[in-house]
């Protein structure tokens, strides 16, 4: 089962990063390949989950893919990513301390989950929709059409975590980690909001089932 695991999270790696080829070379905008991206290598918390539960095993590879990356960086391998984004590294970073929390403290598995989705998701959508629906330019270069859609997306996701995970957690303790998830999402730059969001939220949402 863990070989599954680790197989099915390396093949999706290697999937995502052919589609990115392949998107790059039809010309599709650096910034969309990008973010789409971001949103699809979401689907490895998922496998971890299932595969690799709070084992050793969670942190394997989050650990090779931060080394994988800070090489794709430093060299710009990744063409498709635009300028030597620091957000490529902070990605697998942001995953890789979550899980280690994880491994000694289990059941903060749900908070690692909403926070991770809600980078991944979230933070992914916000400039996708940003970019059709113009708005007024808040902070950071960030929009308030960019905030609303993380505000949006981080409230179906925590709902979700809620029902599935069965946190007991109300509205109200919804609508908060939402709006800190975009709070996060807005001052972070410099591809910083993959550490903001995902760590800043997970510590919340973990705070609020504590209290």
């Amino acid at each position: 089962m863990i070989l599954t695991g680790y197989i099915l999270i390396y093949l999706y790696l290697l999937f995502s990063l052919l589609i990115a080829f392949i998107l790059n070379k039809l010309k599709i905008r650096t910034i969309i390949i990008r973010k789409l991206i971001h949103i699809f290598l979401s689907l490895a918390w998922i496998i971890s989950y299932y595969y690799f539960g709070s084992t050793i095993h969670l942190i394997i590879p989050p650990i090779s893919f931060v080394v994988i990356n800070f090489v794709a960086y430093k060299y710009n391998i990744f063409k498709w990513a635009g300028k030597k984004p620091r957000g490529i590294i902070y990605y697998p970073l942001s995953f890789l301390i979550l899980g280690m929390i994880t491994y000694f403290h289990p059941s903060f598995y749900y908070a690692f989950g909403i926070g991770f989705f809600c980078m991944a998701l979230a933070d992914g959508l916000a400039p996708l929709v940003a970019g059709y629906l113009k708005s007024r330019e808040l902070i950071n270069r960030k929009t308030l059409v960019g905030s609303i859609t993380v505000l949006v997306i981080s409230l179906i996701i925590v709902f979700v975590f809620n029902i599935y995970f069965d946190l007991e957690f109300n509205f109200i303790k919804i609508f908060m980690i939402s709006i800190v998830a975009a709070l996060l999402e807005l001052i972070g730059k410099d591809g910083l909001d993959n550490l903001y969001v995902p760590l800043g939220v997970a510590a919340f949402v973990y705070l609020l089932g504590v209290i």
